[in-house]
């Protein structure tokens, strides 16, 4: 049991460092700012209208993920020769540029030094509701900015993405966060997925199913934590792990006490939501949960004693307080993308 605890322990520790990190490059006013904020669905960025916000690295934490605003490459205050060796960009797991307009020297020359070291690089078309050519459709427009970039870059193997994401009216953000998540292994996709702001039915889907998973995991750290009893039981469940999986769960979600109170749930299930959100209500809710579980007959026939049973039964009571605090989240989440999905047709 002592080797499977510390491996565990090892391995969701790993989990946890292991933050996706995302760099965005391109010219100042090209929107690099508008599209972070657009992708989290909140203002997590600096923007600026007519100056150069980004005069140095800009740095914005979003759950798991760590987006990265570098500023602008080759400039007399960041040289091409100093720029790899002061910012060190080899260290994250992909790039996007970002452009308006026509696509700038410097970016093509940052991105033909990330390709000769194999980083992976998205382009991203920012303003697209700005795009206008006389006597083409918006297709034809688009393909032609392909072709134009595909001729600057020396190579036709570029991933291009168009979107808008000024103001409230975002287009194209759903498509550019499927091409990101293409970019990524599994473990960095699930990370990514989790902490964007929902903008489907099947993203919505796909956040269940990663925040069920992450419950099943607090689960197991939890029954192998060998910590104290709180609950007048004999089986040892520390607040703070359920506490942290709470505040998870609302993440990925992102669910707050201000679209709790707006959602149209049961007085008890907002209730239940918001104790939560505090440790002493989150030990009303594992009290409510062991009473739940210590009477199923289910627990007269463990074929287990000791420690051995604490663990279990730990277990059981972790992913049971999990799944129903999923649970409600997500009728939360539901409704709030459904009004959104409304607003838009």
């Amino acid at each position: 049991m002592t080797g499977y605890k510390a491996e565990l322990r090892e391995k969701i520790a790993k989990i946890v460092q292991e933050k996706v990190k995302i760099a965005f490059f391109g010219q100042p006013g090209a929107g690099k700012s508008s599209t972070i904020n657009a992708i989290c669905g909140a203002e997590v960025a600096k923007v600026g209208v007519t100056t150069d916000t980004t005069r140095d690295v800009q740095i914005i934490k979003y759950g798991e993920v760590i987006f990265v605003d570098l500023p602008g490459y080759g400039t007399s205050r960041f040289p091409q020769n100093e720029f790899f060796t002061k910012f060190n960009p080899l260290q994250y797991d992909l790039f996007v540029c970002v452009f308006a307009g026509k696509l700038h020297e410097a970016d093509t020359k940052f991105f033909q030094e990330l390709n000769k070291r194999g980083k992976p690089c998205i382009f991203v078309r920012n303003k697209t509701d700005e795009i206008y050519d006389e006597g083409k459709t918006l297709e034809q427009s688009q393909e032609s900015i392909r072709q134009d970039v595909a001729r600057q870059l020396g190579t036709s193997e570029i991933v291009l993405q168009f979107i808008s994401a000024r103001g409230d009216m975002h287009s194209g953000i759903e498509a550019l966060n499927a091409c990101i998540t293409s970019k990524m292994g599994a473990a960095r996709k699930e990370k990514y997925i989790m902490a964007v702001k929902t903008q489907t039915k099947e993203h919505l889907q796909q956040k269940r199913a990663l925040a069920i998973k992450y419950v099943s995991r607090s689960a197991k750290f939890a029954a192998v934590n060998g910590l104290n009893p709180i609950l007048g039981v004999d089986f040892a469940i520390d607040i703070t792990i359920i506490y942290n999986m709470y505040e998870e769960i609302r993440q990925i979600f992102a669910i707050d006490e201000k679209n709790v109170g707006k959602s149209t749930l049961t007085t008890g299930l907002k209730n239940y939501l918001l104790k939560g959100m505090s440790k002493e209500g989150i030990a009303i809710i594992l009290k409510s949960v062991t009473q739940k579980i210590a009477a199923r007959s289910m627990l007269k026939y463990i074929p287990l004693v000791g420690q051995a049973a604490t663990v279990y039964v730990g277990h059981k009571i972790v992913e049971k307080a999990g799944e129903d605090y999923v649970r409600a989240c997500y009728q939360v989440a539901e409704e709030e993308l459904l009004d959104d999905l409304k607003l838009q047709n």
